[in-house]
């Protein structure tokens, strides 16, 4: 299964829809479940997940353009402390889970990514959006764009542009290029999960255009 994961496939596509429900956890839940090679960066004792819940259309390999496929995304992207390979600034997730409600791509993905990807259910109704997993869910209900600045958690999130992973004892970084990343700061009026028992919401935001992506082949890092 490592043999398809070593393929270096360029994939370009776009993002819609993009929504962030930034929560934080206490780090003893989740330290036996990350790989030791991956570096959980501490929030004053607690680890951050920002929950991506995207709506991906037109994704393609590079090599093959009319090979495309659309598909609802959600994953719980661990932080992690990368700043050593990036002057200092941390800008690396670690992809802790993944939940889409197409079968075929959960097989496709477990088979050529390091998404984690597993099969969810994904519902909205009366304005809450609801991701199941057998007796586990996480749901939310987002509210109006809010004006409190909340620049520090922005300024966090924003920076986000690699994905780690580990193969063969070895960390892997997969590099994600946008030509810009507007996200705004919306209210969240609802938020519950039993996948974290000590999960405590940071903030919310939104990407309200079309984002345009290139998600680049994954390579080793030096050791």
């Amino acid at each position: 299964m490592n043999l398809l994961k070593r393929i270096p496939v360029h994939y370009k596509g776009e993002l819609h829809d993009v929504r962030l429900i930034n929560f934080t956890v206490e780090m003893d839940e989740l330290r036996d479940r990350v790989p030791e090679e991956i570096t959980i960066r501490d929030f004053g004792g607690r680890a951050m997940i920002s929950m991506v819940d995207v709506k991906l259309q037109g994704m393609h390999p590079v090599v093959m353009p009319l090979m495309k496929f659309n598909y609802r995304h959600v994953a719980f992207r661990l932080l992690v402390a990368d700043e050593q390979y990036n002057n200092g600034v941390n800008k690396g997730i670690f992809f802790y889970c993944s939940f889409t409600d197409k079968p075929l791509m959960v097989a496709g993905g477990r088979v050529l990514t390091d998404y984690n990807l597993e099969t969810g259910r994904i519902n909205e109704h009366n304005g809450v959006t609801e991701i199941t997993q057998g007796q586990q869910y996480v749901k939310y209900r987002l509210g109006e764009l809010n004006v409190s600045p909340q620049q520090e958690l922005k300024a966090t999130i924003g920076a986000l542009d690699r994905a780690y992973s580990v193969m063969d004892g070895r960390l892997r970084v997969t590099q994600i290029q946008r030509e810009k990343w507007p996200i705004q700061l919306v209210g969240c009026t609802e938020f519950e999960t039993t996948f974290f028992k000590s999960a405590r919401l940071e903030g919310v935001f939104r990407v309200f255009e079309t984002i345009y992506y290139d998600w680049l082949p994954p390579h080793f890092l030096r050791a």
